[in-house]
């Protein structure tokens, strides 16, 4: 049983992969100061609802989801698996955001007052056909807005951190891991050998033809498209938009001595090794 939950942690339609993500985003979210948000929202998640099934879980009253390709239609079975998993390495704590208080009485919630899955899955805002540069939210309606390896495809990451702010309460967070491997070849660099107009004209944009999905199925054998912003770029685009940066963790680093940097188009030929070494970042955010 253990060996088969590590072999699925990180698979996109793994129970625990959806716990991870809640875990880890929840994480960060205390360490600067966001012990309780009552509103979250995450961007591209995938196949499935899983870390805002846990969100929800957890007594967050208000979670949304937006995708530019609907996720499948829900596996029962997924959920109510979650659900067991979450009560199991939870606990108490859980049970006590959702018991009922009984007049009279002082008690340590039972296991009966969690609600059902159906009923938590029911309570998550999800819009799937929404791109991200145009989100359908009023301002400052999030206290967290969330993303696991989604920002990379956005083809107008300017409009989506911008939108991102907007939505966002005032001092509210914004937690994003962003991949910045090539993520069709072995190689982690060899999509910066094109130039802007060549690597538009090779790939696939995640829209109504092409969904995350699909990939994972195999039945996909092009290139996806990537937006190839580094860290600083990443960073330069935050601060821009009105943020300031709590911290830039970079999550996955190259080997400098394997950065060849003559086989590069402009403008990546011209970077720091430092730089371009940098494969994936976490970095979170503060609205200001």
């Amino acid at each position: 049983m253990v060996q088969a939950l590590r072999e699925r942690s990180a698979a996109n339609d793994s129970i625990v992969y959806a716990h991870h993500v809640f875990a880890e985003t929840a994480a960060l979210a205390r360490r600067h100061g966001l012990v309780s948000p009552g509103s979250v929202l995450e961007i591209g998640p995938g196949t499935n609802l899983g870390s805002l099934f846990c969100w929800t879980a957890s007594g967050v009253r208000d979670t949304a989801g937006v995708d530019v390709v609907a996720a499948p239609p829900p596996s029962a079975e997924f959920y109510e698996t979650l659900r067991d998993y979450l009560l199991a390495i939870e606990g108490l704590s859980w049970w006590r955001a959702w018991a009922v208080p009984e007049a009279g009485r002082v008690d340590f919630p039972s296991v009966s007052s969690f609600p059902a899955a159906a009923d938590l899955l029911s309570r998550i805002q999800y819009l799937p056909g929404i791109s991200s540069e145009k989100l359908p939210f009023v301002d400052g309606r999030f206290d967290l807005v969330y993303s696991i390896a989604s920002l990379e495809h956005v083809p107008d990451p300017t409009g989506t951190v911008a939108e991102v702010r907007r939505v966002l309460s005032p001092e509210g967070l914004a937690i994003h891991e962003i991949d910045l491997k090539h993520h069709g070849s072995a190689d982690p660099l060899k999509f910066l050998e094109w130039t802007d107009a060549e690597w538009m004209t090779r790939t696939t944009s995640y829209g109504e033809d092409l969904s995350l999905r699909k990939i994972l199925d195999g039945a996909f054998e092009g290139e996806v498209f990537c937006n190839r912003l580094r860290q600083n770029d990443w960073v330069r685009l935050f601060e821009k938009a009105g943020f300031a940066i709590e911290t830039v963790e970079p999550v996955i680093v190259l080997d400098a001595s394997q950065i060849r940097r003559e086989r590069f188009a402009a403008p990546f030929r011209d970077l720091l090794d430092e730089e371009l070494a940098v494969l994936a970042i976490r970095v979170v955010t503060r609205r200001q």
